[in-house]
């Protein structure tokens, strides 16, 4: 396990590596925040920020001052016009997501699971063509779209209802505040994914449920649900925790847009509005690199999943 967990990061960590590079060279040469809040490019103020943030400098050159910054203690840098830390700006933004994509992850993964254990073992009854309709119908709703209206749906609410608890922008504090703030947009985000991922679950459960060990197990007297905790949901769980990673950037991407629409704080507000919407390449940059590095690390942690759950997927 050691050995495929260390390739993994080190196939991450060159992942990791092309994306800030790539990234560098096509959104950088076009940022320029002195642009845009100065008029005259040659008064002195203007061209000391531009020389202390090496403006002027090869773009190869700014690429590898951006580099060494991480590994010397400068980390992400500052911004180039208010000299901001941009280390704690991506960490507030990182929390900020991180608490969106844990609650939609968690629903998600539950309903999920659960949709799909009872469209397996119903399959083909009433209940199970029922469930497989509304999971294409709820797959074919966008995730904006469906953030939208319950956005403004419930902030338009009548107030005797008590729903505008549900749709208050801004970081959450504590728990309870959290769940009030994260139940609609994690719904948003989860709605169309649980369509699929249970389809995907039902898929791979049925097979497994018409396995040989699976019939060993039935004619050793275990119930169709022993067999489905104790053997077959371990094995179709592998085709699911795939299916999984590999969507996670666009899962990450639906809680971009939810973030922006229900002004959570997060990276949506980051990268939209201070990053590209001031052109500050640094922010830019950094906040493209982090959420890279979420997606490649949600991708080693499905594959060592994966391998924990079929042990052959080490040898690959």
């Amino acid at each position: 396990m050691l050995a495929f967990l260390v390739r993994r990061l080190g196939l991450g960590a060159l992942v990791l590596v092309a994306v800030s590079f790539l990234s560098w060279l096509i959104f950088v040469p076009a940022l320029n925040p002195l642009w845009r809040s100065y008029a005259d490019p040659n008064d002195p103020q203007v061209l000391a920020m531009a020389k202390r943030a090496h403006l002027h400098d090869p773009l190869l050159v700014r690429y590898w001052l951006w580099v060494k910054g991480l590994f010397t203690g400068q980390g992400f840098g500052r911004t180039v016009v208010d000299q901001a830390p941009i280390g704690a700006e991506l960490r507030s933004a990182l929390e900020r997501t991180g608490e969106l994509i844990g609650f939609s992850l968690v629903v998600i993964v539950v309903l999920s699971v659960l949709l799909g254990t009872v469209e397996a073992r119903r399959h083909d009854s009433p209940l199970d063509l029922g469930l497989r309709t509304t999971s294409y119908f709820v797959w074919s709703v966008p995730t904006f779209l469906l953030a939208l209206l319950l956005a403004h749906g419930f902030a338009a609410a009548p107030r005797s209802w008590h729903l505008l608890q549900f749709v208050r922008g801004g970081p959450p504090t504590g728990f309870g505040d959290a769940f009030q703030r994260l139940a609609l947009p994690s719904l948003a985000v989860a709605f169309g994914f649980v369509g699929v991922y249970s389809r995907y679950l039902r898929s791979s459960l049925i097979v497994s449920l018409n396995e040989p060990y699976a019939w060993v197990a039935r004619g050793k007297g275990l119930s169709e649900g022993a067999v489905i905790r104790r053997h077959a949901l371990r094995n179709a769980l592998v085709p699911f925790t795939t299916a999984m990673t590999l969507d996670f950037g666009t899962i990450f991407g639906a809680t971009i847009a939810v973030d922006f629409l229900f002004g959570l704080g997060g990276f949506a507000s980051l990268l939209v509005s201070q990053g590209l919407g001031a052109a500050d390449p640094f922010l830019t940059e950094g906040a493209i690199v982090v959420i890279a590095g979420i997606v490649v690390l949600a991708g080693i942690v499905g594959d060592v999943v994966c391998a924990w759950l079929d042990p052959r997927i080490r040898l690959a």
